[in-house]
């Protein structure tokens, strides 16, 4: 277990199976590397934190995109695949950052450029999926007028 600092939770104790290295960091983050995966919810309960282990920022609200699109499929590039060291046996999980607003139900998650994970590795990457997916994908649907 390691104790992290949190923006949201405080100081908390992580199992070490939940650190992830960035090798390149997130997108607009590139010197934060490595982040532990909170689960408060229990553990496979989305939404769940992605949080910077180095600081208390930067912290991500992250959702699994299959849960929002079953039909969800990323394909990662040869430099991408290499970077995670990703082979045809590797476990991959991927998640997508959630922007929450006051209204909590204009919530969007970015579908475009998710966080891909290598589990057996704890290794991690955000990438730009070629695919035609949103930046601001709403996982709420609007109710229908009465």
């Amino acid at each position: 277990m390691v104790e992290i600092n949190t923006r949201d939770f405080g100081k908390i104790e992580v199992d070490e199976n939940n650190i992830f290295t960035f090798p390149s960091g997130v997108f607009a983050f590139e010197e934060c590397r490595q982040f532990a995966l909170i689960s408060p919810l229990g553990d496979g309960v989305y939404p769940m934190w992605l949080q910077c282990v180095e600081s208390v920022a930067p912290c991500f609200i992250v959702f699994d995109p299959q849960l929002i699109d079953n039909t969800y499929q990323i394909t990662l590039n040869s430099s991408e695949r290499k970077l995670l060291k990703l082979n045809d046996d590797s476990k991959v999980r991927c998640l997508s950052i959630a922007v929450v607003p006051e209204d909590y139900k204009q919530t969007t998650v970015n579908m475009k450029c998710p966080i891909v994970i290598n589990t057996d590795e704890k290794l991690a990457a955000q990438v730009i999926l070629p695919e035609k997916y949103e930046i601001r994908q709403p996982i709420y649907l609007e109710e229908e007028n009465e």
